[in-house]
């Protein structure tokens, strides 16, 4: 249900973000597991196809029989100059779940038209996204929930070698940050990465790096290469794995160095239940 300072929220964007704005109806399908289901086996009844231009991305509406919901659909293959990839929006999914995140919406591989794409769970109370927050200064009410958030999708982007979601001043305004998605419970969602899992063994802004949740850390622990390729080898080349867990290792060294430094206390939170 949108709530009042949802509706405070989207009313307070310009005419053209809040015409963005536009939510999926609220799902009876909760868990990431139902969400997959539907969006694997549910009848697609409303495709209007890619647009005209090079994005090949679009919103089509799902239907099993006992419910709608929509999805979003991608397509880029990793034949363009930008090598974006469909596969990439699929294993940052996989390596969400894994780390027990729950901050990229469910996504999954299918064939849409002879064609093999992603489909993404559409964000039911979907109010703005971060490009839209900051342009129009709008402050979170909980600041301390939001950067706890905002810190989860600091490790993930640097363990996925994201494109996206830069961290350097010039581009505060820039919108590499559209795909950072809000929801009016002021929960965060991450979207598109199909710049992600870039052949780069290295870390790109550790400085920004300064809090870690307790768990996220216990589980990159956990993770190694092996895991990597039975969970998401179908998805991403063997160069691709061999830098993820080069990243992985580098992360989990960058956090133990700052708790030495600091302490655990100054470092590690517990990210509250999505």
């Amino acid at each position: 249900m949108t709530t009042f300072l949802g509706w405070f929220i989207l009313l307070a964007l310009p005419a053209s973000a809040r015409a963005q704005a536009q939510p999926a109806a609220p799902s009876s399908l909760q868990t990431g597991a139902e969400r997959e289901a539907f969006l694997l086996k549910a009848s697609i009844v409303d495709d209007p196809g890619p647009p005209s231009g090079v994005r090949r991305t679009w919103r089509v509406s799902l239907d099993d029989g006992k419910r709608k919901h929509d999805a979003g659909v991608e397509a880029a293959d990793g034949s363009d100059p930008t090598s974006r990839n469909y596969r990439f929006n699929v294993a940052a999914y996989e390596l969400d779940k894994a780390l027990g995140l729950n901050l990229v919406p469910p996504s999954i591989e299918r064939q849409l038209s002879g064609r093999p794409v992603s489909l993404t769970w559409w964000l039911d109370d979907f109010v703005m996204n971060e490009l839209d927050r900051r342009r129009n200064g709008i402050d979170p009410p909980d600041p301390e929930r939001w950067n706890r958030q905002v810190q989860a999708v600091r490790v993930f982007d640097e363990l996925i070698s994201n494109t996206y979601r830069d961290t350097s001043p010039p581009l505060y305004l820039n919108s590499v940050w559209d795909n950072l998605l809000i929801t009016t419970d002021w929960t965060v969602w991450i979207t598109d990465h199909t710049g992600a899992f870039r052949i780069r063994g290295r870390l790109e802004n550790p400085e920004s790096l300064v809090r870690c949740d307790r768990a996220l850390l216990r589980r990159l622990r956990a993770l190694n290469r092996e895991v990597f390729q039975s969970t998401l080898g179908r998805y991403l080349s063997p160069p691709q794995l061999d830098t993820l867990e080069a990243r992985r290792a580098l992360l989990v060294k960058h956090f133990d160095e700052q708790i030495a430094r600091r302490g655990e206390a100054a470092v590690l939170y517990d990210l509250s239940a999505r």
